[in-house]
């Protein structure tokens, strides 16, 4: 594994941690938000009910309607006509009418003891709080036949504050907003709201949210722990990984110093063959050839089989069956003498993409395979293809010993020796290397059966989806 892949690990933690704390951070916010909107809902629907049975024949508290038509009603048929005909002095005179009939119901206000009658009769929370604040004043414009608002305040502005000692009014704490309306002398609509919450809200809601909090801490910490073992873990074996592959060249280099040294010493021996003792000098030296060759063999199927982990596929498009034909001639020099090799080539000219060292490995361990696992005196091992849609498969039939059907599922498992392999040579990695390496091209392997009674059957399906296919001209 190259650097770059290395370093796109802890920036995909960090990445992946970043996005799942905002996600958290989202979901306790829309929590909080939908707490907040809900908070005592209840009591707020018990104060709207019994703030309307004691305010039913009257404007906002008893005897607010005295107030209305002798500070208010007096002053709109004036405003009105100043507003319509856009007098300069118009926002002068609402201003005037309107401080004097807030302050006028300031001073005879009886929410007090209406909010707190309320509070008991109902059984809420004395430590409750209310605020009774004004909205706007609206006169109905006969001339556009709509309403007209004359004067306004935001529900922050506290020079709406009619009564009560709350410090912020909000949508989630407002218990209504009415409007009180009348036709005379004209028609006119005063709008109003009542809100009623605890000093300390944020804190009780904070409180209340303190489980979700904790329990949203907690997965955080475990997901970083977890993590970060994960990594450490991940880094230690990475460790571990380069000091194997360090151990595994070293080794080989150690390894085949030796072996090449004794296999030349072998070698040298043989040559001496001239006299009676030298001939048997010179078998002993065959002797030791040939089993230092076949230890050197053992030696690089291990350590193969160790490095196949590390190695990384170099995928090229080739045409599959000139790689093929290329690929068995060398194998023919090779096995020159110890069997015979058949090849029927493609009609077609299809192209694959594909590790060419991976397939040149791949037929090789398949012949070795039919030389080493076969009795006959004339040892054959046959290619062919055959297409189904748009898929090519390679068959592969040999004259060998074959397969028996309890090892076929086991046969392509490191180190596993089949039951009809006897005592042949070898440390059963050859069809492990065959499987290993199709696993990485996305091609499968499978056995079937030889109706003879002898031999293997191969098929190796490629069917690597848009790298199989003909070669467009």
């Amino acid at each position: 594994m190259n650097s770059a892949s290395r370093n796109i690990y802890p920036w995909a933690f960090g990445t992946s941690f970043l996005i799942l704390t905002l996600l958290i951070g989202f979901l306790i916010f829309n929590t909080y938000k939908l707490e907040d909107k809900n908070y005592q809902i209840g009591q707020l629907s018990l104060i709207q009910n019994a703030y309307g049975a004691a305010v039913m024949d009257d404007k906002i508290f008893p005897g607010g309607n005295t107030i209305f038509q002798t500070s208010l009603v007096p002053c709109l048929p004036k405003w009105y006509e100043k507003k319509i005909n856009k007098f300069a002095d118009t926002d002068q005179y609402g201003n005037h009418c309107m401080n004097g009939f807030l302050d006028q119901m300031r001073r005879q206000q009886s929410l007090d003891s209406i909010f707190r009658r309320i509070v008991h009769q109902q059984g809420l929370d004395t430590t409750l709080v209310y605020l009774f604040h004004f909205d706007k004043l609206e006169i109905y414009n006969a001339r556009d036949r709509a309403w007209t608002t004359f004067y306004a305040l935001a529900a922050d502005d506290r020079a709406g504050l009619i009564s009560g000692k709350l410090k912020r009014g909000t949508n989630n704490n407002r218990v209504f907003q009415l409007s009180v309306s009348d036709k005379n002398p004209i028609p006119y609509r005063f709008t109003y709201s009542l809100y009623v919450d605890y000093e300390n809200r944020d804190w009780r809601l904070v409180q209340r949210m303190v489980p979700v909090f904790l329990l949203s801490l907690a997965c955080i910490v475990v997901i970083v722990l977890l993590s970060y073992r994960t990594y450490r873990n991940w880094i230690n074996q990475r460790k571990l990984a380069d000091l194997k592959t360090s151990f595994l060249n070293h080794m080989r280099h150690e390894f085949n110093t030796p072996l090449t040294t004794i296999l030349i010493s072998a070698h040298s021996l043989i040559d001496r063959e001239t006299g009676k003792d030298d001939k048997e000098v010179a078998q002993l030296g065959r002797i030791v050839e040939r089993q230092a060759k076949r230890l050197k063999a053992y030696f690089e199927q291990v350590m193969g089989s160790v490095a196949l982990q590390e190695q990384e596929a170099k995928i090229v498009s080739v045409s599959i069956d000139r790689l093929t034909q290329q690929i068995l001639k060398e194998l023919h020099l090779r096995y020159r003498g110890e069997i015979e090799i058949h090849y029927e080539p493609l009609a077609a000219d299809v192209e694959m993409n594909l590790d060419e060292d991976y397939y040149f490995s791949i037929l090789d361990n398949l012949v070795s395979n039919a030389i080493k696992f076969n009795d006959n005196s004339k040892k054959t091992i046959q290619f062919s293809w055959e297409q189904q849609g748009h898929h090519y498969n390679l068959k592969i039939v040999d004259n060998g010993v074959g397969i028996a059907a309890a090892d076929q599922e086991a046969i392509f498992t490191a180190f596993y020796r089949g039951k009809l392999s006897g005592n042949k040579p070898g440390l059963g990695l050859g069809l492990y290397y065959v499987k290993s390496y199709l696993d990485r091209l996305g091609w499968t392997i499978h056995i079937a059966e030889d109706k003879s009674g002898s031999g293997t059957i191969f098929y190796i399906y490629m069917g690597n989806g848009g790298f199989n296919g003909k070669r467009q001209d």
